[in-house]
């Protein structure tokens, strides 16, 4: 069996292509073989990965556009049983050189996980060169905790252990256009299986202002997947929330009366005051003054999304009195920031 495959799923990225195929080939760790899948461009994408000369380059085009899960599955069908890994990457994204080389090594010597991201820099102007950026937790048990709030891995960052998808039967859900990844994260770790995020930042992510994501319809057909998918990840904790509870806490934003807010915020405080007391034995000090902070901030989103007055004594009252996962004094200051 090879070592490693990358996968690489393009449409219509003719003017980031070659720079991102580019990054991948000169990797520090060179055993390795880059797999194209063209989901059927129509401009110079094809044009411009046949002139490269590279015998670990393979180009593959599907016959009609299959959209990204299908296309991504397709990869993996082929990859999977070949290859010891498979790493991700995108076309309109940037690879650090020594990438693999660090990722790797990780899971050479941390043979029980199953996936390996990176940090990265989100930036619009790629020749730029940032001393410091956001940061995903590194941790596992933290990792598992924090994908209830959002996808916690850079996609086109990580590296799979081939033997643990088969094992598991895991592969992209075909049905949703979107989240694909954050919704195998999630399955993944109700599997039990273990992934981490290096702290080096190897990546960089192409911010592009015409992103499907941002169009209104878009954003809506996001916000209805990934409610699904969080709702179907609280189960793993044992703790009950409704798609449409999602939607109210997470996305949600609309005048509420003060009874009603009181209410749906005292049940948030007692999830999250279960979540936190059920989860965070086995985490790092550090990890659990983030973990504290995270949820007083998702509390202060949902504040904020009701549009209630910040200024009601008696909410203040309820906070102070009902939150445990946090000191009084971290809770107050989480929430006048």
């Amino acid at each position: 069996m090879k070592k490693l495959a990358v996968l690489l799923p393009t449409f219509n990225a003719a003017p980031f292509i070659k720079d991102s195929v580019n990054s991948i080939l000169n990797q520090t760790y060179k055993d390795f073989d880059l797999f194209i899948y063209d989901d059927c461009s129509t401009d110079k994408t094809a044009e411009i990965i046949l002139e490269f000369e590279d015998s670990r380059l393979f180009y593959r085009k599907n016959e009609i556009n299959y959209g990204v899960a299908k296309t991504l599955n397709r990869g993996l069908d082929e990859l999977l049983p070949k290859y010891e890994y498979v790493a991700r990457m995108d076309a309109d994204d940037w690879a650090f050189p020594m990438r693999f080389e660090k990722q790797l090594d990780f899971l050479e010597k941390n043979q029980g996980y199953t996936m390996c991201g990176t940090q990265g820099y989100w930036l619009k102007d790629m020749k730029q060169n940032p001393e410091s950026g956001w940061e995903y937790p590194v941790n596992y048990e933290y990792l598992k905790c924090y994908l209830l709030f959002g996808a916690s891995f850079g996609h086109s960052s990580v590296v799979l252990r081939s033997v643990h998808l088969l094992n598991q039967n895991l592969k992209y859900n075909e049905e949703y256009i979107t989240s694909q990844d954050f919704d195998l994260w999630t399955r993944m770790a109700s599997k039990g299986l273990k992934f981490a995020n290096l702290p080096n930042f190897l990546m960089k992510y192409r911010v592009l202002e015409n992103s499907n994501h941002r169009s209104l319809q878009n954003r809506n057909k996001l916000i209805k997947i990934n409610t699904t998918i969080i709702s179907g990840y609280w189960s793993q904790f044992e703790i009950k929330m409704t798609p449409q509870q999602v939607y109210e806490y997470y996305y949600k934003s609309n005048e509420l009366s003060k009874a009603e807010f009181l209410h749906k915020l005292i049940n948030l405080i007692e999830v999250f005051n279960k979540l936190f007391k059920n989860t965070s034995t086995n985490f790092t000090e550090e990890d659990k003054k983030k973990y504290s902070y995270l949820l007083s901030r998702r509390i202060l989103k949902y504040w904020k999304q009701s549009n209630t007055s910040r200024r009601n004594l008696k909410i203040w009252y309820l906070l102070i009195s009902k939150v445990q996962f946090i000191s009084k004094w971290r809770l107050v200051k989480s929430l006048i920031k």
